[in-house]
């Protein structure tokens, strides 16, 4: 008989828990590679420097209040799944670029991960454990839990329990299977959409991701979007369109779409709290017509919003997706069988879309640590196909446009920056990548003619 787990004391899961994925994570691991880890980071920027060891304490603590992170990734002979993770998380200091790989096959750690640097504390998560705002229930946590050790009468324990208690009940629901509907037969499938226009530049090495990052007044930039009648995402996702058009579009073929991929939420739209994935995807397409002006381009990118935002669209992509796993037979197909062919799905539908934009929307705190905290990023880990991904979040009165990288052009986040700029819109830009510094030459030293001496005696010596 094998040795009884034993259950870790950070984690309250049962030393025989197990669970299968939800249907979107089903396909991560099956498309994770060094080039595309399937990371994405939420960061919480305080007022004050991280103190590690009390970050320690706290997720250790986050953990135990809600165990269902504390889990590995196994790879079954049919399909993938999670076990329970017994090991201890460790907290460090981040010493590499951000959204590198976390899963790795044969390995079987922590599916997230918790770094600090300076008044920076990261939560990077891999995507099959859970989405955006599943990893924000867990980041807020984990701030709640920091400043519960650090200042105990300020905020208690207690309260964090009672904050989270809901919401833990419910990670074993795969929303998903939930919400399958029974389409009418004359249900019109949408036509396959076209293969897009493509990014280009000179990639980065291994895992090295360009972050940068803008931050500006929310209630400016909310109002320059509501003077154009949009929303924030339309504004947002019409002016990616439009700098991509200005940049790099204009000298390439013009029959190919531009064509951005943005996750949707779907727990409102579905009554649903779980922590899992579940989330639909609206794609944007327009072709831009030979000088075409930014109003025209945000008038189809709201006609795009419209009439893809609809209850109906997602129900059927779910529908579509569920049933795949109710294919006579397939459970019984092999692991690796599954892989190849979702690998190679993905890959074509990839090719659809130009790049990624994802709006978190607006974070609060309560007050009782809000001051503490100056601001939350949030930034997508970088792929293969998609050389740059953009997200957006507020919090307080801070919007944070975040671009990652995987290329050294940045001539979109230029345009992009610069037309905000001449709107009025106060900026302040930072970026993780250093320029090289600038080559000073030296100063040509002066030469100096050096007078011959011959040898022997001068001529005014007279020889006696």
């Amino acid at each position: 008989m094998g040795q009884r787990k034993k259950r870790a004391r950070h984690s309250a899961l049962d030393e025989n828990y197990w669970d299968r994925l939800d249907n979107v994570a089903k396909l991560f691991p099956s498309i994770t590679n060094t080039r595309s880890p399937n990371v994405f980071r939420i960061c919480a920027l305080l007022k004050d420097e991280v103190d590690p060891e009390a970050l320690q304490t706290a997720l250790e603590k986050a953990l135990s209040i809600m165990p269902s992170f504390s889990v590995k990734l196994h790879r079954g002979l049919f399909w993938y799944y999670f076990d329970i993770n017994t090991n201890r998380p460790i907290v460090r200091e981040e010493h590499s670029y951000p959204c590198a790989p976390i899963y790795r096959a044969g390995e079987r750690g922590f599916l997230f991960r918790v770094t600090y640097y300076n008044k920076r504390i990261n939560l990077e998560m891999y995507h099959a454990l859970t989405d955006g705002l599943g990893a924000m229930s867990f980041m807020r946590l984990l701030v709640y839990c920091y400043f519960s050790v650090l200042f105990p009468h300020d905020v208690p324990e207690e309260y964090i329990r009672c904050e989270s208690d809901e919401v833990v009940r419910d990670f074993g629901e795969d929303s998903f299977v939930k919400n399958v509907a029974d389409l009418p037969d004359g249900d019109e499938k949408p036509g396959k959409l076209p293969e897009a226009y493509r990014l280009g530049g000179y990639s980065y090495d291994g895992t090295r991701l360009g972050v940068l990052s803008a931050v500006m007044p929310a209630d400016s930039l909310l109002g320059l979007a509501k003077k154009h009648g949009a929303t924030l995402s339309e504004y947002v996702c019409a002016l990616l369109i439009w700098s991509i058009y200005n940049t790099s579009y204009r000298r390439a073929l013009k029959n190919k779409p531009i064509a951005v991929s943005i996750p949707v939420n779907l727990r409102g739209m579905f009554d649903s709290i779980t922590l899992r994935n579940f989330f639909g995807h609206l794609t944007v397409s327009v072709i831009p017509e030979k000088n075409s002006s930014f109003e025209e381009i945000l008038a189809k990118t709201k006609e795009c919003f419209s009439d893809g935002l609809t209850k109906n669209a997602f129900e059927r992509e779910i529908t579509n997706h569920v049933k795949i796993e109710h294919i006579p037979g397939i459970k019984f197909v092999p692991r690796i069988i599954k892989d190849i062919v979702m690998r190679f799905i993905f890959a074509k539908n990839d090719k659809r879309h130009t790049m990624t934009f994802s709006n978190l929307g607006r974070i609060t705190l309560p007050d009782m640590i809000s001051d503490r905290v100056d601001r939350i990023e949030v930034l997508i880990g970088g792929s293969q196909t998609h050389v740059k991904k953009t997200s957006l979040c507020s919090y307080k009165n801070n919007i944070v446009l975040t671009f990652s990288s995987t290329v050294d052009n940045n001539s979109i986040e230029q345009y992009m920056l610069s037309y905000l700029a001449k709107c009025g819109i106060d900026i302040v830009v930072s970026s993780n990548e250093t320029p090289a510094p600038v080559k000073q030459q030296k100063p040509k030293k002066e030469k100096v003619k050096k007078e011959k001496v011959k040898k022997g005696k001068n001529k005014s010596e007279v020889d006696i």
